[in-house]
């Protein structure tokens, strides 16, 4: 019965040995820490978008800007040479780590003429330079720029939109989670 008795209690002493040695291992994990609560997330238009000149015939088309500045054009719309293509900048002041996603107010939104008429601006997820949704980086003193292009839908010559400069207001969230 001795016997017995010393396998058994050794056994025992080998697992609290064993729960001891795996309490003292310690494994490092990484992760993003939260930010302090509140968050003060600041937005301030830097730039404007601008589509640049351009002539339209007689059907319709489009006049994009990518959020690179880069201007291109479909259907009936011919583009002049203007040094004033640029996509909107917009610096997001916010702590590091804030998740910030972006939603446009509207699917499209309404430009008027300064002679009459309506044209169409419409902002897609591939025309923000930070994706819809992205972390801000850095000091929360610098910007976490983000550049936003858009495409416009340019009617024919003889549809009720003159010549004229078009302008209207874009409404877009950057919602803080």
């Amino acid at each position: 019965m001795k016997i017995l008795n010393k396998i058994v209690s050794c056994k025992y002493r080998s697992s609290h040995i064993l729960g001891l040695f795996l309490m003292l291992v310690t494994i490092q994990g990484f992760a993003q820490e939260n930010p302090p609560i509140p968050i003060d997330v600041e937005v301030r238009t830097a730039r404007f978008l601008n589509f640049g000149a351009f002539i339209t015939g007689n059907s319709t088309g489009t006049v994009h800007v990518s959020y690179n500045s880069t201007r291109t054009a479909t259907g009936d719309v011919i583009l002049i040479n203007s040094p004033t293509v640029t996509s909107a900048l917009f610096d997001v002041y916010a702590l590091p780590g804030t998740i910030i996603n972006i939603v446009p107010a509207a699917s499209t939104f309404t430009l008027t003429g300064s002679n009459g008429g309506t044209m169409y601006l419409s902002i897609a997820d591939l025309d923000f330079s930070t994706g819809t949704t992205f972390i801000t980086q850095g000091n929360p003193n610098t910007p976490n720029e983000v550049y936003v292009g858009g495409t416009l839908e340019v009617s024919s010559v003889d549809s009720a939109n003159p010549p004229g400069n078009y302008t209207g207001t874009i409404i877009i969230n950057f919602i803080q989670e």
